[in-house]
């Protein structure tokens, strides 16, 4: 984690809110959410929050760049892949 006094560009606010939803597993619409908007917006009410319709596009970008990227590493691998599966399953706590 890096702690920065610059505001982030708009491009790295909606970089930043994709890795987040992503990582965290948050449905898109949080960004809506008003006590998300309110910590969001803490001290700087003019801080830029992309709708979650854009979060969604951005999402999706990434997404398949880098289903490409990891597409062009497993052709490009000379060697054997070995795939097993997990089936144990344990309840959800």
């Amino acid at each position: 984690i890096t702690y920065s006094h610059k505001q982030h560009t708009k491009t790295e606010t909606r970089a930043e809110i994709v890795c987040w939803v992503a990582e965290s597993l948050r449905p898109f619409e949080t960004i809506h959410d008003r006590g998300f908007q309110a910590l969001m917006k803490m001290g700087r009410p003019e801080y830029y929050l992309p709708s979650s319709s854009t979060v969604l596009r951005d999402a999706k970008l990434v997404f398949a760049k880098v289903r490409q990227h990891v597409a062009q590493m497993l052709q490009k691998y000379d060697g054997e892949l070995n795939f097993a599966t997990d089936a144990w399953t344990a309840p959800n706590y």
